[in-house]
């Protein structure tokens, strides 16, 4: 094989795979990383588990876990219209997905607003490097969690 065909191959292999966008409607807001939503306005019961790709929010029991989800629960009351573009799957669990409103990833507001960390080791697609850029710009102006200075991410926190 080529040195041009595998650089290729090995780019198209590690670049995640998005399916056809679909639209949702919010059922609830779990917590800063994790929506459910169904796929007409009025279900009386969720279809699918939505976690947000390539970020992570603060738990309830962390510092700036309640502000995360009181921002979600704003931004995305439920029967809210969203697309959703689903990155992974996993078997009998959430998916992971970018959620689209009015333009913008929720998830991308979630870094503007100083309420997520993005996540160095899932977010590697080229978007993400926007997202870096706003991370550092929350840090700078002191946003959100960056406020307590606290510059340990979540996952690394534990369940405290």
């Amino acid at each position: 094989m080529c040195g041009r065909c595998f650089v290729l191959l090995f780019v198209l292999l590690s670049t995640p795979v998005f399916a056809a966008p679909w639209t949702a409607y919010v059922f609830s807001v779990e917590d800063g990383n994790t929506v459910t939503v169904s796929k007409s306005p009025d279900a009386q019961k969720a279809d699918h588990v939505l976690r947000f790709y390539g970020v992570t929010a603060p738990t309830l029991r962390q510092p700036c876990g309640k502000e995360a989800l009181a921002f979600l629960h704003q931004v995305l009351p439920k029967g809210t219209s969203v697309g959703v573009d689903v990155i992974s799957e996993e078997k009998d669990g959430p998916m992971r997905a970018l959620v689209q409103l009015r333009g913008d990833t929720v998830n991308y507001q979630m870094v503007t607003q100083g309420l997520a960390w993005v996540n160095r080791q899932e977010c590697k697609a080229v978007f993400c490097r926007r997202w870096y850029i706003q991370e550092h710009q929350a840090v700078q102006e002191r946003r959100g969690i960056w406020r307590l200075n606290i510059g340990t991410p979540p996952w690394q926190w534990g369940n405290r």
